[in-house]
């Protein structure tokens, strides 16, 4: 059975308007529609408020993060904290910028759970104004809310070789 698109079932789209996926939209998108436009939201949300704010709104409170050079973070708490620390030790933090991209998601046949893989590219100035950019690759597991929301559990990350 086909769930309807997020931005439909909140009312926010008109069947004849475009979808959250910039297609027109039947309101009988998919779970792995629906999937790929939270994915899509949720770098939406990292470009223009923040990474750490867009992680900790998208995250499930039981989520597991696989990235970068440090120990796994396990939970929203955990997160949040890590999170805080990081921001206080970095001085460049409200200028830096992670987005990514999505290239494919994949759905349970129920539509409660899925994942997308996608590339991600992480820009920051250096003290002498030089732009660094940084680019990698990602897998994040998403997970049906109760609302039909989707929130992910797991995101596995890693950078290219620069």
């Amino acid at each position: 059975m086909a769930l309807v698109c997020a931005k439909l079932r909140n009312n926010v789209a008109p069947l004849s308007r475009r979808c959250g996926l910039g297609r027109r939209c039947s309101g009988l998108c998919g779970p792995k529609d629906d999937i790929l436009a939270a994915d899509k939201a949720f770098s939406a949300m990292s470009v223009e408020k923040g990474a750490h704010a867009a992680f900790l709104a998208y995250m499930t409170d039981d989520v597991r993060l696989f990235q970068g050079e440090h120990r796994p973070i396990i939970g929203r708490t955990a997160a949040a904290a890590f999170f805080a620390a990081e921001e206080k030790a970095v001085l460049s933090y409200k200028k830096e910028k992670l987005e990514w991209t999505p290239l494919e998601a994949e759905a349970s046949p129920d539509g409660m759970l899925g994942w997308t893989r996608g590339i991600w590219i992480f820009t920051t100035p250096k003290p002498d104004g030089a732009i660094v950019k940084v680019t990698g690759y990602y897998v994040t597991e998403w997970r049906r809310q109760a609302d039909g929301s989707y929130k992910f559990c797991l995101d596995i990350g890693g950078a290219d070789k620069q």
